[in-house]
């Protein structure tokens, strides 16, 4: 859907994406993806879903389709299921994310001789609930945030859902929000670089199923959104950019 809000930070990322020469190209869903149906396949999945749900669900495949149509040309449109922690079945040889809010809709996809998994999420800035802080944020984040006044508290939330995504395909789990530590490193004000180091009982085994390959992970956000991107590099990616 058109969202002038985030605009800026949209073309901003595709600019960085392709400075960064990572192969992963981003797509906004449009107004019609949300509209149009999916393959049969798909529709079984959500015809008990509310409309909302459903038109989601829509625009997070058609994006991705878009997105896979982009990295390579001769890509046949295919159904993307889902696996048994609801997490969307990309084609073996493609890594991708998902990740919409009540208006916005993107999808990530990138070769996976590139980029051996990947992970997105986007967010509204809005505070996140008093309650909820404890369970998501380490004391050491929290630390951060009251430290910082012109982070969102959305941030490392946003962050930590992007890593689930990314570590899932290696842990095959939805790990504890406290089993990861979030350390930024700003660019500027509104955007940067983060890293993420497990802790927790759960440390060791999740350790040993990532794969000994480079990780790097990107935030970004504006007065509406928060958006946050990581992923692991498996091989240097071609010189030509990828999102257009």
């Amino acid at each position: 859907m058109e969202n002038n809000n985030f605009d800026h930070i949209f073309s901003t990322l595709k600019q960085n994406l392709n400075q960064l020469k990572t192969g992963i190209c981003l797509v906004k869903a449009t107004t019609e993806m949300y509209q149009q149906l999916g393959f049969s396949q798909e529709e079984v999945l959500i015809a008990n879903a509310v409309p909302k749900r459903q038109h989601e669900f829509r625009a997070g495949r058609h994006a991705a389709r878009a997105a896979m149509r982009t990295l390579r040309p001769n890509y046949i449109d295919a159904p993307i299921l889902i696996g048994s922690n609801r997490e969307p079945l990309f084609p073996k040889n493609i890594s991708g994310s998902i990740s919409h809010t009540e208006e916005l809709c993107l999808a990530a996809c990138a070769d996976k001789y590139h980029i051996a998994s990947l992970g997105i999420d986007i967010e509204r800035r809005v505070p996140l609930a008093e309650e909820l802080k404890s369970v998501v944020y380490t004391h050491l984040e929290q630390q951060v945030l009251n430290q910082d006044n012109h982070l969102p508290s959305a941030l490392m939330f946003s962050i930590k859902e992007s890593v689930f995504k990314c570590f899932y395909p290696f842990v095959q789990v939805y790990f504890d929000f406290l089993d990861a530590q979030i350390s930024l490193q700003p660019d500027d004000n509104t955007s940067g670089q983060f890293t993420v180091e497990l802790i927790g009982a759960n440390r060791d085994s999740l350790l040993a199923k990532l794969p000994p390959l480079e990780f790097q992970g990107y935030y970004i956000f504006n007065q509406d959104y928060v958006f946050s991107l990581c992923f692991f590099i498996q091989s240097s990616c071609p010189d030509t950019p990828i999102c257009t």
